[in-house]
């Protein structure tokens, strides 16, 4: 499997991820309000045994929703970028998936930081940087006589 193929692999499974938590945060976002003045209408939806978490749930700031609403929106840009072979992808994609280990740091207090959310974000972004330079993405000439000279299978 060559260097390009397993980038798109990759972004394969960023596009979805980042996609789908797009929708969840972004629509969280804009139904907050709505989410808590149900749940305040009709306390009898919310069982006694998921109360706690639903208060915490409904008393994290919109702020916090929307804030990681577009910073997936921005890795899925630096993911489309990626395909293309640009850097300016790399670093849009990085820039987010950082920034994406503050925003509970920030809104919700240490607690809310994961130890696996850091490994992989960090080990996403070591496997696109090592990709991406040997693709020659950063300029240089670092790549590959495997991506300077692609063959096609033989059958």
């Amino acid at each position: 499997m060559n260097h390009k193929t397993t980038l798109h692999l990759l972004l394969v499974l960023t596009f979805i991820t980042a996609g789908l938590n797009l929708i969840s945060y972004g629509g969280t976002a804009l139904l907050l309000p709505q989410m808590r003045q149900m749940v305040d209408q009709m306390p009898e939806l919310v069982p006694e045994m998921a109360r706690t978490y639903m208060d915490m749930f409904l008393s994290m700031p919109r702020l916090y929703f929307a804030g990681a609403a577009l910073l997936y929106a921005l890795e899925l840009l630096g993911g489309v970028l990626m395909w293309q072979v640009k850097a300016s992808g790399f670093h849009c994609y990085t820039l987010s998936r950082l920034l994406l280990l503050l925003v509970p740091l920030l809104f919700l207090g240490k607690d809310f930081v994961q130890l696996g959310d850091v490994m992989f974000a960090a080990l996403f972004i070591l496997a696109y940087w090592l990709l991406m330079r040997q693709l020659g993405a950063f300029g240089g000439g670092q790549q590959s006589e495997e991506t300077q000279n692609p063959q096609e299978p033989q059958e």
